[in-house]
């Protein structure tokens, strides 16, 4: 009985050949003909050079270097040159044809030599602004090389389980002709041989769902990799992993973190704020100088010359200048304030990346121990339901938990490549360079 048992199993029935061949063609026809495929450090490659959110932080950066330079003109004097004409035809008291010069061309320098030590504060907050600029851009980096990882392992994710499908809708195939026979055999009913056929239906609706999910996840790599057109993109090979380092300072890392410079670097620019508020108070000092010529004719000839020295003391501007200086003061407090409350959300922040990304390590270990015994229950109990010595109702238990244990496998590995990559992103680190 056995020997007939296996026979008839490799030679199925009509009808399920049918099926079966007919679901194969399908996946033939729907088989990507010309797939981009793609390598882990192409991929690097390809999100530093287009991702638009990275080329955005750095044009940021690139802003505000060229925002401090300009900041440090005020220590450089201002140069000016002008040509003028002027058409005089009616006489004045105090003029007459004779004396009026219509030509006149002028250079004209003007030195600051004390601003209430202004630009010394412009130049202060344009730095510690290009700092925060700077952590903006490693902050960036941080979360497209998170970006990156979670499509990339979303993409893998989604070519492995739509394998799985595949070879779960094979699965459920045979257990469905192994039901058929012993149905028509007399040794099963026929409330079992409907559950396999709506057991294999619901394998094939999880493919159908695998293909779109596999589309989606296209889309989100091609986003990350700067691509308006996902296309068909395949991935090869896998991110390098690294295990769980034990040994670190938790607050030693949230003070290297871009958020906690990002902080610091706003309360100094707060600090620069206050004493550019308070140099409206103080008095300007500025040392202007002007060579020129005059004539009647172009270009003029006669030369003339002026130096002058000029004091603004300012002694009321309605209390602008004043409040002003509270508002910046108020301001400096709550960056100050709210550089304490980041580095405390830093330390939460990280403790909770760090055990998430220990237990999706211990996780993976456990999912692969669990397939690994429940693959074989499965052959187990498919000989023993094929020798009629377990019934449909156990047989069918153990199957569907390889199956639940097979699909949890494939999100675990998953799972464990982006937990690593969020506890980089905590850490203000990744693989964009």
């Amino acid at each position: 009985m056995k020997m007939s048992t296996v026979i008839i199993l490799q030679a199925p029935p009509l009808s399920a050949r049918k099926t079966v061949a007919a679901f194969i063609l399908c996946l033939v026809l729907s088989a990507p003909a010309h797939a981009e495929l793609l390598t882990w450090e192409a991929c690097v490659a390809r999100a530093g050079q287009n991702n638009p959110e990275l080329r955005a932080a750095q044009e940021n950066l690139r802003s505000s270097a060229y925002q401090t330079k300009a900041a440090a003109s005020g220590f450089l004097p201002d140069l000016s040159a002008a040509v003028n004409y002027t058409d005089q035809n009616t006489p004045t008291a105090t003029t007459t044809f004779s004396t009026i010069t219509p030509y006149s061309a002028s250079v004209t320098a003007t030195q600051n030599l004390f601003a209430g030590f202004q630009d010394q504060a412009k130049v202060a907050q344009g730095r510690a602004n290009q700092d925060v600029a700077q952590a903006s851009l490693d902050a960036t980096k941080a979360k497209v090389s998170f970006d990156l990882k979670s499509a990339f392992a979303g993409l893998l994710y989604a070519q492995d389980y739509l394998k799985l499908t595949e070879s779960i809708i094979q699965r459920r195939t045979e257990n469905m002709q192994l039901v058929e026979l012993r149905f028509e055999g007399g040794w099963e009913n026929k409330g079992s041989l409907l559950l396999s056929k709506a057991s294999l239906s619901q394998a094939e609706l999880d493919h159908v769902q695998a293909q779109h999910a596999l589309q989606v996840a296209q889309q989100q790599l091609a986003n990350v990799l700067g691509e308006n057109q996902a296309g068909d993109i395949r991935i090869t090979g896998d991110i390098p992993l690294a295990q769980p380092d034990t040994a670190f300072d938790l607050r030693q890392l949230a003070e290297q973190t871009p958020n906690h410079r990002q902080a610091i670097g706003q309360e100094q620019a707060a600090s620069a704020g206050v004493t550019l508020s308070r140099s409206q108070l103080y008095p300007s000092l500025n040392l202007t100088g002007t060579a020129s010529r005059l004539g009647d004719s172009w270009f003029p000839d006669k030369d003339s010359h002026s130096v002058g020295v000029s004091l603004s003391i300012p002694l009321y501007s309605g209390g602008r200048d004043y409040y002003g200086t509270k508002s910046a003061v108020s301001n400096w407090s709550a960056a100050s304030y709210n550089r304490e409350r980041v580095d405390q959300q830093l330390l939460t922040q990280l403790r909770q990346a760090y055990t998430t990304y220990v237990e999706a390590v211990q996780q993976l270990n456990v999912n692969r121990a669990f397939v690994e015994a429940a693959t074989a229950r499965a052959e187990i109990a498919r000989n023993k339901y094929d020798n009629g010595l377990l019934s449909f109702e156990d047989w069918d238990i153990i199957e569907n938990d390889l199956i639940v244990r097979q699909t949890a496998l494939v999100l675990s590995q998953r799972n464990r490549v982006t937990t690593e990559a969020a506890w980089e992103q905590a850490q203000g680190k990744g693989v964009i360079p």
